[in-house]
């Protein structure tokens, strides 16, 4: 029998409202600065080649996402009566995107390395992150299965195994060509078991395990290497790696405390690189100072509250789960994106959620929020679950 549902309205439910709230200011904030962040001596004049005007379509389809899909019921994605069968259609699907990056013609070479599949017209410069889709629907599928009763969840072979195969074919899937993504994968799998209830001492030896591997594949290649040198010593001009680093700190620097205003920094004429994605945090701290930049840090730990309010608050593990997962990879890539801005981390390629500039991390996490907002909306009287017939 299909458990009864109720979905609370936003006037009655301040925790969806806050949620929804926060992350709507978090898109608005990148609205303002990644224009910003963006501009240029000469720009084109063709609006669909323009970086700032897809940013800003992309930021209003995100918004439209979290307005429309927290109306939707999360327990459609544990669906299935032995197995949640909707949520491993989505990651099969996801996973399946991931050798599309290598297509002739299709994928999509950045630096040296393809994580990108183009999407329409090559003069739209359109493209979509498989590893993107990869993180959000394995935490589904993680969340869903391991959420079950029936499942045996201090099992070795017939649970905590097949959660590791499940992990190593998603990490496996993009960390050859970005390995700040896998490390993210692999952290949010972690986290996903340990809240399912998964036994800390079979996740903390796959910890250590996929920390030496992440060691080694950084060895192996020199230019990974090199980033961790220069955030060992970003001054060292010697170790090219190191310039997007130190021109970050240098932008941070001249912000000072209230920043050269909007529009006002002159690091992302050039002098930065990746100022509206991978470093837009320092222009934000140029720009707005370091009261801008501790205001977007308040709302992230706003949102990350909300986001544990909504998890303990659930009314079953699977919502339980999924809300606690969610709100810690959107906080994770958050404090990760900062991490490497201020110099504590080695660059890695990771924007902040729901501001920087990426039209495929903009929708996705816009999604993710909505999930963790469905969530608070609906309180079950039994613990039924759906079925694929209902």
């Amino acid at each position: 029998m299909q458990a009864v549902a109720a979905r609370a309205t936003l006037r009655d439910n301040p925790t969806a409202q806050g949620l929804i709230l926060t992350a709507l200011a978090m898109l608005a904030v990148g609205v303002v600065m990644v224009p910003s962040a963006l501009v240029t001596v000469g720009s084109s004049t063709e609006w669909y080649k323009r970086a700032d005007v897809r940013h800003i379509v992309f930021a209003v389809a995100a918004a439209a996402v979290v307005l429309a899909l927290w109306r939707v019921d999360y327990r459609r994605l544990d669906a299935g009566r032995r197995f949640p069968v909707v949520a491993a259609v989505l990651l099969a699907i996801a996973l399946g995107t991931a050798p599309l990056v290598f297509v002739p013609g299709l994928g999509k070479s950045i630096g040296g390395y393809r994580r990108w599949v183009r999407i329409g017209p090559a003069a739209y410069g359109i493209g979509f992150q498989p590893s993107e889709l990869i993180k959000l629907s394995m935490i589904v599928f993680l969340a869903a299965w391991l959420s079950r009763p029936e499942r045996r969840l201090g099992s070795f072979w017939r649970t905590f195994l097949p959660a590791v195969l499940v992990m190593g074919a998603c990490v496996g899937a993009v960390i050859t060509q970005d390995v700040g993504t896998g490390a993210v994968i692999a952290i949010a799998a972690c986290v996903t078991m340990l809240l399912a209830g998964v036994a800390w001492t079979y996740v903390v030896p796959l910890v250590a395990a996929g920390g030496g591997a992440f060691y080694a594949l950084l060895r192996m290649d020199p230019n990974r290497w090199r980033r961790i040198e220069a955030m060992i010593d970003p001054w060292d001009k010697a170790n090219p790696c190191a310039y997007q680093l130190r021109q970050s700190l240098v932008t941070i620097g001249t912000g000072g405390w209230t920043g050269r205003g909007l529009g006002g920094g002159m690091m992302k004429r050039g002098f930065l690189p990746e100022d509206s994605t991978d470093f837009l945090y320092a222009t934000i701290c140029e720009e707005w100072g370091f009261v801008g930049g501790a205001v977007l840090l308040g709302l992230l730990i706003v949102w990350l509250f909300l986001a544990a309010r909504a998890a303990r608050r659930a009314g079953n593990k699977f919502a339980a789960v999924l809300a606690g997962a969610l709100g810690f990879l959107i906080a994770m890539q958050s404090v990760m994106h900062v991490a490497v801005n201020v110099g504590w981390m080695p660059p890695t390629g990771i924007g902040m959620p729901l501001v920087s500039a990426g039209g495929t991390r903009l929708v996705l996490m816009a999604c993710a929020v909505a999930l963790v907002v469905s969530v608070t909306a609906r309180s079950e009287m039994d613990d039924c679950r759906l079925t694929i017939d209902d």
